[in-house]
């Protein structure tokens, strides 16, 4: 079969063919998610004790400081572009094959005689559909991926200086069960009887709004077809995890 982009069916083929492909490719990147939430995970092993050592240790330098900073800083960031990545949007709906067979073929039939001509009227109906729906979904996924590339990489480049603040914190209670050992050695050989208590104490403990832009509608300049003469179509809008339809 030879393909020609003069074929309207060729053009419809392609068109479906390539919201396919972006739908999977979105799919995909929301799948990527957990990505992040292993980094974020990881992060909160020890931020309570990072937390106490920055705010409450009056031995913390300021190179801790610093990092910790900047650990919060990029975390925010990324946890942001976050929040921007799981919002719904509105996705793009093909509407029944109906609305062509039977509701754009008898509007066509009142003006128009020729099965020919109606024919590509409904093709070039369902194309403006297709269009409509195709850059929706392109927009769609290039803003998603963008939030998912900046929320990986900060969250990354957060997890840098926030390994600066950890080791800091390790090496502080390395050096305060030296601490306690030679101490307790002392009082041993000095003393017979030795009444020891301890006590260890752990406290542990935006919504953005995104205002999403839907592309309305496509001025489709299609070969052998009159574009004044074409009803045009758009997809249904359906909010994700929602049940409301919206028509664009």
């Amino acid at each position: 079969m030879s393909k020609s982009f003069y074929d309207l069916d060729y053009i419809i083929e392609i068109n479906e063919r390539r919201i396919e492909q972006y739908l999977a490719a979105y799919q995909k990147v929301l799948e990527r998610l957990t990505n992040i939430i292993l980094i974020y995970s990881a992060i909160t092993i020890f931020l309570t004790s990072v937390i106490k050592i920055v705010f409450f240790s009056k031995e913390c330098p300021w190179v801790i400081y610093t990092c910790f900073t900047l650990f919060i800083l990029l975390f925010i960031i990324s946890l942001y572009n976050t929040i921007r990545l799981i919002i719904p949007v509105q996705i793009p709906y093909l509407n029944g094959p109906k609305i062509y067979y039977e509701g754009f073929r008898l509007e066509y039939e009142q003006t128009i005689k020729t099965q020919a001509e109606i024919e590509n009227l409904l093709k070039a109906s369902y194309i403006n559909e297709l269009e409509v729906a195709l850059s929706n979904f392109e927009r769609i996924f290039d803003r998603k991926s963008s939030f998912y590339y900046n929320a990986l990489l900060y969250a990354l480049l957060a997890a840098i200086p926030y390994i600066i603040c950890v080791g800091f914190h390790i090496s502080q209670k390395e050096n305060t069960i030296q601490k306690v050992e030679i101490i307790n050695s002392e009082k041993i050989s000095k003393l017979l009887k030795i009444d020891s208590m301890s006590k260890i104490k752990n406290n542990s403990d935006n919504k953005p709004k995104d205002t999403e832009t839907i592309v309305r509608g496509i001025s489709t300049q299609l070969p052998g077809v009159d574009s004044s003469k074409v009803i045009p179509s758009s997809p249904i809008f359906i909010k994700e995890n929602s049940y409301k339809r919206k028509k664009k």
